[in-house]
């Protein structure tokens, strides 16, 4: 029953030995309880000073030698309250470290690449939306785009998904937001490119036949394949984001 009690407090089944075994002996040395025992002396004194450390032991000098002992058997009881109250402090500071630490898993996720697909015109419609609610939402002045401007993109337009671009770039000028826009143009493949601002120029980009636009919204990329059934990529990383704009900054253009 007692072993049991002092491993429940984190002691072990030796240190509980030692500890009974004193509070019979009453005032020892660490010898006279090492053979009661039938244990090392030097290990029995290493854990008569450790539990000296917790208070739970005492110790006292006789004749120029070290003896130990336990004034009453109270100090198991001090010893278990403070436990308790360190354990409750604990508890309540559980919240404050748990924030502290997420803090870490948030810098750990923003290093983690977001990524959302999806694989219908609706999908391509609200990521218009999503892109203009980001730019105003983070006051941008400007965003990135690079769109595909073929003569044959520009066969079999989706009427509906020409009218959801056309929305985003009348939202964009009604905002005052700009749209760096390059330009991949030729006939069937593209083989140049060309730079504008002109919103309307870049309202008349295609929406259809494999037509590829990818937007750079501050570290969000966004890439919109319209197809018979559109689909769009939403990444939200940093670093892809830095690698986007590097690749914009050095584009090789048509003047």
């Amino acid at each position: 029953m007692f072993e049991k009690y002092f491993e429940d407090l984190w002691f072990s089944k030796k240190e509980a030995r030692i500890f009974k075994a004193l509070f019979s002996l009453w005032t020892k040395p660490a010898s006279t309880i090492a053979k009661y025992l039938w244990m090392e002396r030097t290990s029995v004194y290493k854990i008569l000073q450790k539990l000296m450390e917790d208070n739970l032991v005492y110790e006292t000098n006789k004749w120029g030698i070290k003896h130990f002992f336990i004034p009453n058997i109270d100090v198991l009881k001090v010893y278990a309250e403070n436990k308790i109250k360190k354990y409750n402090n604990l508890n309540n500071s559980y919240e404050n470290i748990k924030n502290e630490l997420l803090e870490f898993e948030n810098a750990k996720d923003k290093n983690i690449p977001k990524i959302t697909i999806f694989d219908s015109n609706t999908g391509v419609k609200n990521m218009h939306k999503d892109i203009i609610e980001n730019a105003i939402k983070n006051s941008y002045i400007s965003i990135r785009l690079f769109a595909s401007n073929t003569i044959e993109s520009q066969v079999n337009i989706n009427d509906d998904l020409k009218k959801s671009s056309t929305e985003l770039f009348d939202n964009l000028k009604e905002n005052k937001i700009s749209i760096e826009t390059y330009l991949g143009n030729w006939i069937m493949l593209m083989e140049n490119i060309s730079k504008t601002f002109d919103i309307e120029t870049i309202s008349k980009i295609p929406a259809s036949n494999s037509a590829i636009n990818i937007y750079l919204v501050w570290s969000i990329i966004y890439i919109i394949i319209f197809k018979e059934t559109s689909f769009w990529i939403k990444i939200e990383n940093e670093d892809l984001a830095w690698t986007f704009h590097f690749l914009f900054d050095n584009i090789e253009y048509k003047k």
